[in-house]
């Protein structure tokens, strides 16, 4: 199970995000007020299965920033690491507005040349461990 810390870190920075859109969205379309801000997150969450602290990425990602997530595991070769990976990020240009990931270093390097190769770039990457890197891609 991750760390109290770091959740409160990762819950802190999809909140500040959520509450910084949704404030800018009311500033140019006024709109009747909304008792809370469920479902604004579309997002994607890539993640290689044997690590064993994956699932724990992705449960936290659904409990701590609410919205309409779609987990896909990274399985097979790296190759199909990377043309998975650079589908489902042109998949999500337009469709989604968040795009994580929890992989191991090989696999990240992969995703890296994916991303970047369709134009991509990131606003964090944490090495966690040494056999566990998550990251966050703009979108």
């Amino acid at each position: 199970m991750m760390e109290t810390g770091r959740r409160g870190f990762f819950k802190q920075i999809f909140t500040a995000g959520v509450a910084l859109a949704a404030s800018g969205m009311s500033a140019v379309h006024p709109r009747k007020a909304e008792a809370s801000v469920q479902e604004r997150i579309r997002g994607i969450c890539l993640y290689v299965p044997t690590l064993g602290k994956a699932s724990d990425f992705v449960e936290m990602m659904n409990n701590n920033a609410p919205g309409s997530w779609t987990a896909h595991p990274l399985t097979g070769s790296l190759t199909e690491h990377y043309f998975t990976t650079r589908q489902l990020y042109a998949e999500a240009q337009g469709n989604a507005n968040t795009f994580v990931g929890v992989v191991d270093p090989a696999t990240f390097a992969i995703v890296h040349e994916a991303i970047v190769d369709s134009g991509g770039s990131f606003h964090y990457v944490t090495y966690e461990e040494r056999d566990r890197v998550t990251f966050s891609a703009r979108m």
